[in-house]
């Protein structure tokens, strides 16, 4: 099963919109993050064209986040994915 929805993480007080897709298999689920790249707004320096987590927020990709900022983005948006994902707890 596959789900869509987006998500806005602040940083320095801007705000940044991605795309979150979660593909969820029988035996794991990836969240698949893309920026929104239609808002213009993003420095496109520090976000990372692609990211996916595994179940447990660890990052899984083909090539490793280059710099301290894209880590610290990766650490916001896992959050905002645990926030929008289970809003109650």
């Amino acid at each position: 099963m596959t789900a869509k929805t987006d998500i806005t993480v602040y940083i320095d007080n801007k705000p940044y919109r991605f795309h979150i897709t979660v593909d969820e298999e029988s035996e794991s689920t990836t969240y698949k993050v893309d920026p929104d790249v239609d808002t213009g707004s993003q420095d496109q320096a520090f976000i990372p064209s692609h990211l996916e987590f595994n179940a447990d927020g660890v990052v899984t990709l083909k090539e490793r986040l280059k710099t301290v900022e894209q880590e610290q983005i990766a650490r916001l948006i896992w959050q905002e994915i645990l926030d929008k994902m289970n809003p109650g707890g």
